[in-house]
């Protein structure tokens, strides 16, 4: 049994959308504030929006008390429970928490189930000042390039002559090196009480056989307060590979150095995961956008987030973790289009659970360090060697794990006969996951997430 204060909640999540379409209703979104900054202006965060204000709308419908009271009055049930509420209609409502209590979005990555409901709702955000769209650099260029462009959508950011509703704000990989110290090193403060610290991960590969002419990427491996000079997919000199049941001759004609191998390049397209953190009690949860599986992967990154998570799961800092699973164990390891099945899930969770034994044993051989008297030094991060092998050139951020070769030409057991889709999917049944079973673990190292 755990102490008070340790069962008192430092973070609320709340849950606006949870699916990949079809139904438009029920997109990717979630709302996370401070459970210790009360309800006040700019107190919330988004993570995406692919359904926003409809979900709020929606929300405080069902909590509203019958009949309603005059206002303002107090919010009593529901996941806006203790929040004053100005109007009597709930539309207006729904809309002062929009415009007043949410000022900054951080968005996974721009597919349309992730930012639709934020790109429309852009017609009701005028007040005093703009909203912060906040996410990797090649995220804030596929918006710029493609959504507040005047032809998708007005152009209402601050950039290029825009009407200053949206303000862009560049996310560094793995967080800055120059901010915050302690458990809060690299985090950005990003609303009252709310740091965050983002990594990039990958949800599948173009379709197209991309003629690789390089992506003009700066030399620096980190992106300050500019664009990215690369859209949104990064490209890989990865050949895409032959069946394994293709002849001598066909392998010869389409394999690495062929002329028609340097015509079909595959390009990685990037999502992102958010490490959300609560500045007074330093818990937190992790955000997942959408993501593949390191084993089928041509650019494996989920690793250096499982890294960066087993720490906070072994001191209990780390409190939940919202990942996507889109389909069930039926759907065909080609046909997963860049995202999760709960055969894959449960892979990525050993994976994790196998760096968390490895950090509850460091902290134990720390305490006994401590407790003999010895002097205890900072352990250094961990390297991964596939990064040695990174020109200064390469979209790699400098965290990013790029696959090796043989990775990329046999990446599993299960070598996908054509390119994974990076697209929206539909809402499946996960009915398939309990039938799932894996080995037997002798501990339990996720216990008590």
């Amino acid at each position: 049994m755990g102490t008070g204060d340790e069962i008192k909640p430092a973070l609320q999540v709340i849950v606006l959308g949870s699916g990949g379409g079809p139904l438009e209703s029920n997109t990717t979104a979630f709302l996370v504030r401070s459970v210790a900054q009360k309800w006040h202006r700019g107190s919330v965060i988004a993570v995406d929006a692919g359904v926003h204000l409809s979900s709020i709308t929606r929300i405080v419908e069902a909590s509203m008390p019958s009949p309603a009271p005059s206002p303002p009055f107090i919010l009593t049930s529901g996941p806006f429970s203790g929040l004053e509420l100005p109007y009597a209609s709930v539309s207006a409502n729904a809309a002062h928490i929009t415009r007043t209590l949410v000022d900054t979005y951080l968005i996974t990555h721009p597919h349309l189930d992730h930012i639709s409901g934020f790109v429309v709702n852009t017609a009701g955000f005028p007040g005093t000042k703009p909203k912060k769209l906040a996410a990797l650099p090649s995220t804030i260029h596929a918006f710029k390039q493609h959504i507040f462009n005047n032809v998708i959508w007005p152009n209402l950011s601050d950039e290029n002559n825009g009407a200053g509703l949206v303000t862009y704000m560049r996310l560094v990989e793995g967080g800055s090196p120059a901010l915050g110290d302690g458990e809060g090193r690299g985090y950005i403060e990003v609303a009252d009480g709310l740091q965050i610290k983002i990594y990039s991960v990958s949800h599948g590969h173009c379709i197209e056989k991309h003629s690789h002419r390089g992506s003009a990427s700066s030399a620096s491996t980190r992106f300050g307060s500019h664009d990215a000079s690369m859209p949104t997919p990064r490209f890989y000199g990865h050949p895409v590979p032959p069946p394994r049941t293709s002849s001598l001759l066909s392998q010869a004609t389409f394999g690495p150095g062929s002329p028609q191998a340097d015509q079909e390049r595959v390009c990685v397209y990037d999502s992102s995961a958010y490490f959300i953190q609560d500045q007074t009690s330093h818990r937190e949860v992790l955000i997942f956008g959408d993501v593949e599986p390191d084993s089928i992967s041509l650019s494996p990154r989920n690793l250096q987030i499982w890294q960066e998570a087993a720490p906070k799961i072994a001191s209990g800092s780390l409190r939940a973790i919202f990942i996507e699973c889109s389909y069930d164990d039926s759907q065909s390891n080609d046909r997963l289009f860049g995202h999760l099945k709960p055969v894959f899930v449960m892979e990525e969770l050993r994976t994790l659970a196998g760096e968390v034994d490895i950090a509850r044993k460091m902290r134990a051989l720390d305490t006994k360090k401590r407790k003999r008297g010895g002097s205890t030094t900072e352990e250094a991060p961990r390297r991964n060697p596939s990064l040695a092998n990174l020109s200064p050139d390469d979209p790699v951020s400098p965290k990013t794990l790029k696959a090796s070769a043989a990775d990329i030409m046999y990446p599993g057991p299960e070598t996908p006969p054509t390119p994974h889709l990076a697209t929206p999917t539909a809402e499946l049944s996960l009915r398939e996951a309990e039938s799932f079973t894996s080995a037997p673990m002798m501990r339990r190292p996720l216990e008590g997430l």
